[in-house]
């Protein structure tokens, strides 16, 4: 091979990188650019696709609808909580109907997200406080962190620690 341009960059390219003068012509620098080398932005911003999301997921716990609340769970999703770990989409369900037999027990829950994160792999973060209120006894409120992952049905929590 000579000169020091890979040759695969000189076929897509048509251009030998020139060692004698040191630099890269503009049309070589245009031509990279040209070759979508550059990241696409995404069609739609995380942020208010998981606002969106997790206002739904709210409103599914409200009207005591425990499987469309945990539909958003991937398959092999992991939740945390203090009383311990839980694997699965279904063992999460079943975690939940366990904990609240009936749509009184479950209360009216909010989520309101206070930061996301976009992370790579088609993946996110939220962080949002939980807020759990009844008619007759006193609210429940803490933090979680979700990590989601996009897939070809939409975001899916992978990762769910509530505290």
């Amino acid at each position: 091979m000579r000169g020091d341009t890979p040759l695969f960059l000189t076929k897509l390219l048509g251009y030998r990188f020139d060692k004698k003068k040191g630099k890269a012509p503009l049309s070589f620098l245009a031509a990279i650019i040209a070759s979508g080398l550059t990241m696409a932005a995404p069609s739609e911003a995380p942020a208010q696709a998981l606002a969106v999301l997790l206002n739904e997921q709210a409103a599914a716990w409200t009207r005591g609808d425990l499987s469309a609340f945990c539909s958003v769970y991937a398959e092999d999703a992991t939740f945390i909580s203090p009383s311990g770990l839980t694997k699965g989409r279904q063992a999460v369900l079943d975690r939940y109907r366990k904990k609240y037999v009936d749509k009184a027990g479950m209360g009216a829950l909010t989520l309101d997200v206070e930061e996301v994160r976009a992370l790579d792999g088609g993946n996110a973060s939220v962080v949002a406080r939980w807020k759990l209120t009844w008619p007759d006894k006193p609210e429940a409120s803490g933090l979680t962190l979700l990590v989601f992952r996009k897939t070809r049905e939409g975001w899916r929590i992978v990762q769910d620690a509530s505290m």
